[in-house]
C-alpha cells in the first residue's frame, strides 16, 4: 500500500468520523474542530501531527467561507485581535518544538474558565472592547494556536459577550482563523512541524470535513441567534474539560 494511504481499520473510521462532525461544528460556529480532533490524533500519532493536521485540513477547506466572511466581519474589531495572534503565534508554535506544553495548559485552563464564566453570568459590553483588551485576548488565542491549535475559546467569549449579531460574529471568526491559519503555517514550517506522517491522517480527514462543513453551515442558515449562543457556550466549555492536562491518559 502506499505510504500516503492510511489502514483502514478502526482508527481510519474513528477519524473520518470526527472529522466530519469537526467540520460540522466549524460550518455552524465558526470554531471547535480542533477541540474535537487534535485530542485523537494526538493520542495515535503525537501533538505534532495532532496540531498541524486540523490546521491543513482547516486551512484549505474554508477558504469559501472565508472570501464571504470578509464582507460581513467587522474590520475594527477583528484587526486587533489578529495582530495579538500574529504576535503570539511564532511563540507558541517554538514551545510546541522545544518544551513539555503541560505547565503552561494547566496555567491556560482556569483563565479560559474564567472567561467562560464571565459569559455564562449574563454580562454584556455594549461597545467595541477597547485595543488593548482585544489585543491582549488576541495574543492568548494565539499563543494557544501555535501551542496546541486551540485558538478559538478565549477570541470567542470576548466577541459573544457583545452586541454583535451571530452572522456577524461568525464571519469574525473566520477572517480572524484565516489570518491566524496562515501565521502558524509559516510558524510550523519553519519549527519543522509538518513532516510526511501528516498524508495518511488528511486522506480520510479532508473530504469528510468538507462534507461536516457544507452541512454545519446551511444548519446557521436556519437557526436562531440563541442557539448560536447556546452552541458556542458548550463548546468553550468542553474545551476547558478537553485542555485539562489530567485527562491525557484518556483523551490524547
Amino acid at each position: 500500500m502506499p505510504e500516503f494511504l492510511p489502514s483502514l481499520d478502526g482508527a481510519f473510521l474513528t477519524l473520518a468520523v470526527l472529522s466530519l462532525i469537526a467540520g460540522a461544528v466549524r460550518g455552524f460556529v465558526g470554531f471547535g474542530a480542533g477541540m474535537i480532533m487534535i485530542p485523537f490524533v494526538s493520542a495515535l500519532y503525537g501533538p505534532k501531527i495532532g496540531a498541524s493536521s486540523i490546521l491543513v485540513a482547516d486551512t484549505i477547506l474554508t477558504i469559501p467561507y472565508l472570501l464571504k466572511s470578509i464582507r460581513q466581519c467587522e474590520t475594527k474589531t477583528v484587526t486587533p485581535v489578529a495582530l495579538g495572534a500574529v504576535i503570539a503565534i511564532p511563540i507558541g508554535a517554538y514551545l510546541l518544538t522545544t518544551v513539555d506544553p503541560t505547565p503552561i495548559r494547566w496555567a491556560l485552563v482556569p483563565i479560559i474558565a474564567l472567561l467562560l464564566g464571565i459569559v455564562l453570568s449574563g454580562w454584556r459590553y455594549q461597545k467595541t472592547p477597547r485595543f488593548g483588551i482585544s489585543l491582549g485576548v488576541g495574543a492568548v488565542s494565539g499563543f494557544l494556536s501555535g501551542l496546541i491549535q486551540l485558538s478559538g475559546p478565549p477570541v470567542v467569549v470576548l466577541w459573544i459577550s457583545g452586541p454583535a449579531a451571530p452572522a456577524t460574529i461568525r464571519a469574525n471568526i473566520f477572517v480572524f482563523f484565516g489570518v491566524t491559519s496562515v501565521v502558524a503555517i509559516i510558524s510550523y514550517l519553519i519549527a519543522g512541524v509538518f513532516s510526511r506522517e501528516l498524508l495518511p491522517i488528511l486522506v480520510p480527514m479532508i473530504p469528510c470535513y468538507a462534507i461536516g462543513l457544507a452541512l454545519g453551515g446551511r444548519f446557521f442558515g436556519k437557526a436562531n441567534p440563541v442557539l448560536f449562543r447556546r452552541v458556542a457556550v458548550v463548546l468553550i466549555g468542553i474545551s476547558v474539560i478537553v485542555s485539562l492536562p489530567l485527562l491525557d491518559p484518556y483523551l490524547r
